[in-house]
């Protein structure tokens, strides 16, 4: 992708280079103008005064155009001075020229037929460009002069060069072009520095993002002197480099969570093995089953990690089939059966056996399994569990779910758990009690139903439920969060 200066210079620049020539043409063609009607003035009064003069009675036996008696002096000089510019000729009906100035020499005015024709039209007279038989570019004015007993009929053509005009014409358009030229260039140098200038706070934000390193994500960047445009991206970063920050911290306690997870089975293995080793005849059952439960427990951590980090890199490659949402609670109850029924939980099921939904079933088997044993294990003692869907049906029967509607709710009683437990309880390795021991959960459960609804485009939200009375419940929602199935 060009760079933002290359991309306002390509823009800009053919635009002043535009607007010059628009600009430069319209003062061309006006000046053009002005000169041509400058020149049709004059040779339209240089005419009004030979057609007066020429009107006058001629004496007798004059001839049929004898003109020079007749004319005032400034007229007659002009039409004989060679560098005047002025040209007079007149022709007979059969097209014989009568007379020309002499400013003419040899050339002769040439006369298109077609002028013959407009003369009869129109009755007065016709003016039009041409050019004498040298290439000189001449401005004609056509008329008729009517014969009389004493004069005949003939067709004058007093013409006046175009010379000076078009000298005029030529030095206004080099002047136009070079003057065009600086104004582009001018234009096009103050444009580099502006941009040039206008990109200074762009590269300061370049060059503070460059030192953003994992120790400083704390620093945030500044904001003073940044452009109206840019201010928008600078809060997107700072907000970036606080979500960063959050990120590091949560992954720093993580990892102190999990070598204190690691550590403390491994040291009851360490110790207890090495006690036996030391004093076999003093070992006793308990100790290798203590051992057992210890390699248990961390066989569930790293399972339930691994199972996290498959999620995880996996997320875009989930399956889109039409699942029983019923069958998949089924299924989870089942293999929580055995807790329930020693913690005396008591499940009400209000999950109707049409329900479905298209979705991964190895995902939502994930979610719907943590969620449940989260609420069976954690549930105070010979408590309630309230398991129920939504069931939204379309026209051909089956389910129909629209962005931020519910699919499936889990509510159990939750006595000890605060506002803030909320915004913790999906971290890994969160559980509520402090010594983090004595427990087969590893605190891993919710993050794991986490990820795994963000993969299928659901979420989990968790809310506090009657918290005005003893029986304070807690709210776990499944909920849509984009159209993907």
């Amino acid at each position: 992708m060009k760079s933002i200066r290359s991309q306002l210079l390509l823009w800009l620049v053919p635009s002043f280079v535009i607007i010059a020539f628009l600009a430069g043409s319209s003062l061309y063609l006006s000046e053009k103008r002005r000169l041509e009607a400058n020149l049709d003035n004059e040779l339209n009064e240089f005419v009004r005064i030979m057609k007066l003069t020429l009107k006058r009675p001629s004496p007798p036996f004059a001839g049929p155009f004898n003109m020079a008696p007749e004319f005032v002096s400034s007229v007659k000089k002009k039409l004989n001075d060679d560098s005047s510019g002025y040209y007079m000729q007149s022709w007979a009906e059969d097209g014989s020229t009568l007379n020309k100035s002499l400013s003419l020499g040899d050339q002769q005015i040439i006369r298109p037929n077609r002028i013959n024709q407009q003369l009869q039209d129109s009755g007065e007279y016709v003016e039009y460009d041409s050019k004498l038989m040298s290439g000189d570019e001449i401005r004609v004015y056509a008329f008729s002069l009517q014969g009389n007993p004493r004069r005949a009929t003939s067709d004058v053509s007093v013409a006046i060069s175009k010379k000076v005009i078009n000298q005029r014409l030529a030095n206004f358009a080099l002047e136009l072009t070079v003057g065009g030229m600086f104004f582009c260039i001018l234009l096009s140098a103050i444009l580099v520095l502006v941009i040039r200038r206008s990109l200074v706070p762009i590269q300061n934000l370049t060059e503070q993002v460059a030192k953003v390193e994992a120790g400083s994500l704390h620093n945030r960047l500044i904001e003073e002197n940044v452009p109206t445009e840019i201010t928008p991206l600078v809060d997107r970063l700072n907000q970036l480099l606080t979500r960063l920050e959050q990120s590091f911290l949560r992954e720093r306690q993580f990892n102190s969570d999990l070598a204190h997870e690691l550590q403390t089975p491994l040291a009851a293995i360490r110790t207890t093995s090495e006690v036996a080793l030391k004093w076999p005849e003093q070992s006793s059952f308990d100790d290798y089953r203590y051992i057992a439960e210890s390699t248990i427990q961390l066989q569930q951590t790293i399972d339930s990690l691994l199972t996290l980090a498959r999620i995880e890199s996996s997320g875009n490659e989930t399956l889109s089939e039409s699942v029983s949402v019923f069958t998949i609670v089924e299924e989870c109850l089942s293999l929580h059966a055995n807790s329930i029924e020693a913690r005396g939980i008591d499940i009400i099921l209000d999950v109707n056996r049409a329900q479905s939904l298209r979705s991964d079933p190895r995902l939502l088997r994930i979610i719907l399994s943590n969620l449940l044993s989260n609420a069976a294990d954690y549930a105070p003692e010979n408590s309630e569990v309230t398991i129920a869907g939504d069931l939204l049906l379309n026209n051909q029967g089956t389910s129909n779910y629209q962005l931020n509607s519910t699919v499936l709710t889990v509510v159990n009683s939750a006595p000890n758990l605060t506002k803030g437990d909320l915004v913790t309880m999906f971290d890994r390795l969160w559980r509520k009690d402090s010594s983090r021991t004595g427990s087969k959960h590893v605190g891993l459960g919710l993050s794991i139903a986490r990820t795994a609804a963000k993969a299928l485009s659901l979420e989990i939200t968790a809310d506090l439920v009657e918290q005005s009375t003893p029986e304070q419940k807690i709210k776990m929602s499944l909920t849509v969060v984009d159209k993907k199935f």
